[in-house]
């Protein structure tokens, strides 16, 4: 079954969350405590085969890993993509978890299974991952920083999960991968197709597969203090004249030269504030475009010719229609008088007069000629259209036919 498109009102109960609201979810689960729903989604099947799967393994652009559970000095050993014959020829020797990541930037009609989450901001999403293992294939007793929705695919899976407190320290020690050494379960159950657990950041778990087993996992990412901290703070140095330097006009005579004055520290403060003003405005269009930096292999790729508006509109009048790169995530914020469109590390300024297209843009992944023609009356919203186009963040069909076809040759080998 394919999980359909689900947006949701924050008061109407939704049966994937057991009953909830997402607004109940939010206030009462979301980052506080683990949720399990049985059968959240009713007759569920992978949309992708388990050959189709390990197929995602050999590709360069995917991120990928094996982890295996192979006793000896180095119990565990992690092995990262992309994977070779011979990874798969060895696997019946070992108990085994496959994992790939960013299922949904390739291949991106999977992109539906991420729907019935939309009721938290696009911006929070980090990706669509799923796991492949024999019987007994497990990645450990872990934990992570992010928020995580498991939907279990085909077989079964033995879930335990602990609330002990964890720590950077808790770790096996010699283990490529992040381990809790002394794990203790408080809860466990025994998952099917369509059953959903979710678990906060720092709760420890341990899957263990029951028989060939799948799992798919909705992950939402959390920008660290000090990745976010380092690239303002790179954006505000780039702003900073190359010649500027410490100025005291009017010094004074000193008694102790020895000594560090308040009047010069109140300069170096001076100094640091004017640098590192914090204008809300600045900060949001900042952030909007540090969080949508592409990942690795998700870069777009700009046209090498220049599109006209006549020929767009020509050729979305004969059936085309345009979508966004399915790596990127668009944002749209409004300051002041502009509303800004983020996308692929970058901002985009309209006047507020054009704020429908762009929130637009926000919403649906995919327009036609209907759906845009009442929406590019005006040039400025025509040379903006043509803009992301030229910028790679939007595709027209053809594109995306090409990327597809290729993706379906490579697995098909």
């Amino acid at each position: 079954m394919k999980i359909e498109r689900e947006l949701s009102m924050k008061n109407q109960p939704l049966p994937f969350l057991g009953g909830l609201t997402a607004e109940q979810f939010l206030q009462e689960y979301w980052q506080k405590k683990p949720l399990f729903v049985k059968g959240a989604f009713p007759n569920f099947e992978d949309p992708l085969t388990a050959d189709e799967i390990a197929g995602l393994a050999f590709e360069p652009f995917i991120p990928s890993r094996f982890i295996y559970e192979s006793g000896g000095e180095r119990p565990w050993q992690l092995k990262m993509g992309p994977a070779t014959e011979e990874d798969f020829a060895t696997l019946s020797e070992k108990s085994w978890m496959l994992v790939v990541n960013d299922v949904e930037k390739n291949l991106p009609e999977l992109k539906s299974m991420l729907d019935p989450f939309r009721f938290i901001s696009h911006w929070r999403l980090d990706d669509l991952q799923v796991s492949l293992g024999e019987d007994a294939g497990n990645v450990g007793a872990h934990w992570d920083d992010y928020d995580v929705f498991l939907l279990q695919g085909m077989g079964k899976k033995r879930w335990q999960i602990s609330y002990a407190p964890v720590s950077e320290d808790d770790f096996v020690e010699g283990v490529d991968i992040r381990l809790i050494e002394n794990f203790r379960p408080d809860e466990e159950w025994i998952v099917e197709p369509g059953d959903l657990l979710y678990l906060p950041p720092r709760i420890g778990h341990y899957g263990v597969n029951i028989g060939r087993s799948v799992t798919w996992s909705i992950g939402f990412r959390a920008p660290k203090h000090r990745e976010m901290l380092r690239d303002y703070m790179e954006m505000k140095f780039d702003e900073v004249a190359e010649d500027a330097r410490y100025c005291d006009p009017q010094l004074e005579v000193v008694t102790q030269p020895g000594a560090l004055s308040d009047a010069a520290v109140d300069r170096v403060v001076a100094i640091l504030e004017s640098a590192l003003t914090q204008d809300r405005a600045e900060i949001a269009k900042w952030f909007g475009a540090f969080i949508t930096e592409p990942k690795m292999f998700q870069v777009p790729e700009s046209l090498e010719e220049c599109l006209t508006f006549d020929a767009l509109m020509e050729y979305l009048d004969d059936g085309g229609y345009l979508e966004v790169h399915p790596g990127i995530t668009l944002l749209h914020y409004i300051s002041g008088d502009e509303i800004l469109l983020f996308a692929a590390g970058k901002s985009y300024s309209l006047p507020l007069s054009e704020r429908v297209l762009v929130e637009q843009l926000t919403v649906e992944t995919e327009w036609g000629y209907d759906e845009l023609v009442e929406m590019l009356t005006a040039p400025i919203a025509q040379q903006f259209l043509l803009q992301l186009i030229q910028d790679g963040i939007l595709l027209l069909d053809e594109a995306e036919d090409e990327f597809d076809d290729a993706l379906d040759d490579e697995l098909d080998e």
